[in-house]
């Protein structure tokens, strides 16, 4: 895992497969900073402010969540900034604050399908000791669209129709042309992978609107806009 930097005031860390751990991201503002997803543990925060560290860079006031999904927001309990999340995800979140995290119960939810085998597996992989996880809510909501105005860079977030997760969120910073996407172009992994192609069209409308030239994404390195279209447009 690294730190790169992708323009001027903008930074996204690298994913990692093995526990599945997302990309985040790092925006910084003269004013204050932002954080792109809090990442699937306190090791994985612990890792990011470890190169921000590294690199001089202060803390981030504010960290904006795209999506409830566990690699997310796992992390959020060790974020030491403001959470925003869409008002969905935070119905996500605290219904898995309920959860008891130890081996029976997580095959019990196996089996009912509140969880999915990929997820199990790798947040076995983050967590040996299964005690340590925590769910924790955003402490800021919201419904469309909130703005922070970080001085030199804006950070104008946003609820997109996915196909993937239906709160999912998108940042994006106009200054420089770059739009943090998370997972939202990807299929319903919770449904058995399936696309709702009306969502699809939906969010490449969207995105087609949107004057971006980088979209940071969730689990790869950051693809032209041309590059994210033609992804979603194969599927209409």
């Amino acid at each position: 895992m690294r730190l790169n930097q992708l323009t001027k005031n903008i930074y996204y860390t690298e994913c990692d497969s093995n526990s599945d751990r997302p990309v985040l991201g790092y925006i910084y503002g003269d004013r204050c900073s932002v954080m792109v997803d809090a990442g699937n543990s306190a090791n994985h925060v612990k890792d990011y402010n470890f190169f921000l560290t590294q690199q001089g860079l202060k803390k981030p006031k504010y960290c904006v969540i795209t999506h409830w999904h566990w690699d997310h927001t796992y992390g959020m309990h060790a974020v030491d900034a403001e959470t925003i999340a869409h008002a969905k995800t935070n119905q996500e979140l605290i219904r898995m604050s309920s959860w008891e995290f130890t081996d029976s119960k997580m095959k019990e939810r196996l089996i009912t399908g509140e969880e999915i085998p990929f997820a199990d597996e790798h947040i076995r992989a983050e967590y040996p000791k299964l005690k340590e996880i925590r769910v924790i809510p955003a402490v800021i909501t919201f419904e469309q669209k909130i703005v922070l105005d970080c001085g030199s860079i804006t950070c104008e977030c946003m609820h997109l129709p996915s196909a993937h997760s239906d709160d999912s969120v998108v940042v994006f910073n106009p200054e420089e042309r770059v739009i943090f996407l998370g997972d939202i172009y990807n299929d319903d992994f919770y449904q058995n992978h399936y696309r709702d192609l009306e969502k699809t069209k939906q969010l490449y409308q969207e995105l087609s609107n949107i004057d971006f030239e980088l979209a940071v994404v969730g689990h790869s390195e950051p693809v032209r806009k041309e590059n994210i279209l033609n992804f979603l447009h194969r599927f209409f």
